[in-house]
């Protein structure tokens, strides 16, 4: 793993077998593998332990109605977007509703 940048580890991961103590080895943003709790950090490679923090992918919300444009002062793009990514979401589908004009 030599060109990991990035060993994100947490009691808590999120895998498809369930959840596992692991580590996460990222190489230029993308995910390379997921090892063992207290696998060796490769020389170079940041390491960001978040203890007892829950790691899961990234979701994805197939319900949101985003009302723009138009009545971007009650949900707009700008505020949709960051909310769900506070939240752990990177996808989300808009059911356009509301909006002016019509999309």
């Amino acid at each position: 793993m030599s060109d990991t940048d990035l060993v994100l580890r947490s009691t808590r991961v999120i895998t498809p077998e369930g959840t596992r103590p692991a580590s996460i080895a990222v190489s230029g943003g993308t995910i390379a593998a997921v090892l063992a709790y207290d696998a060796e950090v490769p020389a170079g490679a940041r390491l960001e332990d978040v203890g007892d923090d829950v790691v899961l992918p990234g979701l994805v919300d197939t319900h949101v109605h985003v009302n723009d444009p138009g009545r971007t002062e009650w949900e707009g793009f700008w505020t949709a977007t960051r909310a769900a990514a506070a939240g752990g979401i990177t996808t989300l589908l808009d059911m356009p509703l509301n909006s002016l004009p019509p999309t």
